[in-house]
């Protein structure tokens, strides 16, 4: 009999070991993957071509011809968010575990919130992955030290559009609220559509700001709010808003 226990343990530890090497393993080919698409995307930047619509910057036109969801481009000079955004207003989320070309991928794509619109809404929402290896928002929660602010208050946003800078407003923690529970939500926040509701937004964000930047907002800033997850609770997010500048 235990000889027949001894048999079934080491049976069952060898399937255990063979589907930890598999899953490590599919990790890996899957994250050589991510960085492989992530490099052809970067290089489309240096393509030339002509998009099909002819409002798109010369810079962007070989990625909206590539991928016509293609919305525009974030950067955060010394950082490693360098990355194409997303726009699927009618396929929600779409971008959460898809990479630029349509392909499953855990890490993702950075996206803008399908309630916004680049042209139109007085706030942007981008989401992007809070990645252990600094990809997508993983650089993002550096933000939460003032020290690192201050060698990164500028943050640019090119849509397919328009050539964007914003300066950092401030970076804080909070979570997503139950459905019925009450406080501001400021995932649902795209607009100031009067001057109430701007002011109970930038209440929300001195009240929660990690340290004060001495920037502040008044009514009719274009601003943009850079989320990602957070664990410091239970649907933790870590976010950064920025209003637009002019450019350099």
């Amino acid at each position: 009999m235990k000889h027949k226990l001894k048999i079934a343990v080491r049976i069952v530890s060898a399937v255990v070991f063979l589907a930890c090497v598999a899953g490590l393993l599919w990790y890996y080919i899957d994250d050589r993957h991510d960085w492989s698409v992530m490099e052809r995307v970067a290089a489309l930047l240096d393509t030339r071509t002509q998009a099909a619509d002819s409002a798109v910057l010369e810079q962007y036109q070989a990625l909206v011809a590539e991928n016509p969801e293609t919305i525009g481009w974030l950067k955060i000079d010394g950082t490693t968010i360098d990355n194409v955004v997303m726009y699927a207003p009618n396929t929600p989320e779409k971008y959460l575990h898809t990479n630029f070309y349509g392909e499953h991928s855990y890490r993702g794509t950075l996206y803008v919130a399908e309630a916004c619109d680049v042209q139109t809404s007085d706030n942007i929402i981008i989401y992007g992955h809070h990645m252990k290896d600094g990809s997508m928002f993983g650089a993002l929660v550096d933000y939460q030290d003032e020290s690192f602010w201050r060698e990164h208050r500028y943050i640019r946003f090119d849509t397919i559009y328009a050539e964007q800078r914003y300066e950092v407003v401030a970076a804080f923690y909070t979570r997503i609220l139950g459905e019925n529970e009450p406080g501001f939500r400021y995932y649902d926040y795209t607009g100031a559509d009067d001057a109430a509701q701007f002011a109970e937004y930038a209440a929300f964000i001195d009240q929660n700001r990690c340290y004060d930047t001495g920037v502040t907002l008044t009514p009719g800033d274009k601003l943009l709010t850079l989320s990602t997850c957070a664990y410091q609770t239970t649907d933790g997010r870590f976010v950064v808003v920025a209003k637009r500048v002019e450019p350099e």
